[in-house]
């Protein structure tokens, strides 16, 4: 694993590369078809064909943005996360919220 929940500011929880994450390289799983852990939160929604739920680390910490660093890879039972660019050891891992919709029909509130 080539990342960190980094809670150095528990306004902002976020997943930080701890070595460099070379472009195509997996990340990790960010959704999956069943919980983890107790932890682990459900995305079940009216519109969804089943549940998904967030991984304990990737998918409950890793923020939005417009212009992420990863891609979102849809596998049967996972969405994993591959980096898009080389992401360097200490910068933080971004990914798309929109593009969970495209993959299992979550449609995240992104009025944060």
């Amino acid at each position: 694993m080539k990342y960190k929940i980094n809670r150095e500011d528990l306004t902002n929880i976020k997943i930080t590369a701890i070595q460099d994450i070379l472009p195509n390289e997996s990340i990790g799983i960010w959704v999956i078809d069943k919980p983890m852990s107790e932890n682990s939160r459900c995305l079940f929604q009216n519109q969804m064909q089943k549940k998904w739920w967030e991984t304990d680390d990737l998918g409950r910490y890793c923020n939005h943005s417009l212009t992420p660093n990863t891609i979102v890879c849809l596998h049967n039972d996972k969405v994993e996360l591959t980096a898009k660019t080389l992401i360097q050891s200490g910068t933080e891992i971004l990914v798309d919220y929109q593009t969970i919709t495209e993959c299992i029909g979550y449609i995240p509130d992104l009025n944060f």
